[in-house]
């Protein structure tokens, strides 16, 4: 008797983008911005009945209160570009027609929405300087190694030790099962 898995919505949403985009050969323009990041990540996606990993390259730009952060393949096609500032958030991925574009009142509540998982995309750009972000509540503590661990807005960020030009290098952030939202783990390592 084989062993059926149960159905991912999210994941099966973001394979079918993922088609679809090397298909239809779709592209989002770039994006410029003052402060930009480029990486690796890896996620892992657990909840009731599910368990599902994937990894790719990531790009982040920062203007001022406008976050954009591109996900891809590790062959570099963007499967989804998530932008969020002031007036809310957007979701920009590929579909048979071009591209489809998704808005909501926070980037990670769309995220949840349309692939199924959080992303930390309020957060990320404070946390990638190895800070916290501003204005909301944090708990700060040093850990062994000098790293340092960051609780903020439901995550929890462990920040590696910084490289000897004193740039953050590599950020482990979890956030537990809440609700309807799977536990997440999300693992980026910048580039040099």
């Amino acid at each position: 008797m084989k062993c059926r898995r149960p159905e991912r919505p999210g994941w099966r949403r973001l394979a079918l983008v993922l088609g679809l985009l090397t298909a239809a050969c779709a592209s989002l323009p770039p994006v410029t911005g003052t402060a930009s990041y480029e990486g690796r990540f890896s996620l892992v996606v657990t909840g009731e009945d599910r368990h599902e990993a994937v990894s790719g390259r990531f790009a982040l730009t920062v203007d001022r209160s406008d976050v954009t952060l591109d996900l891809s393949t590790p062959l570099g096609t963007t499967v989804a570009r998530v932008q969020s500032g002031p007036a809310g958030a957007r979701l920009t991925v590929p579909s048979a027609g071009g591209l489809r574009t998704e808005e909501g009142p926070d980037a990670e509540a769309l995220s949840l929405q349309v692939l199924g998982w959080t992303l930390p995309v309020s957060g990320i750009s404070d946390w990638i300087e190895g800070r916290p972000a501003a204005g909301r509540p944090y708990r700060l503590d040093p850990d062994e190694g000098g790293a340092t661990q960051l609780e903020q807005d439901g995550w929890t960020i462990r920040f590696a030790p910084r490289g000897t030009d004193g740039r953050m290098r590599r950020i482990d952030m979890s956030r537990p099962r809440q609700g309807d939202a799977p536990a997440v783990s999300l693992r980026v390592v910048l580039d040099a």
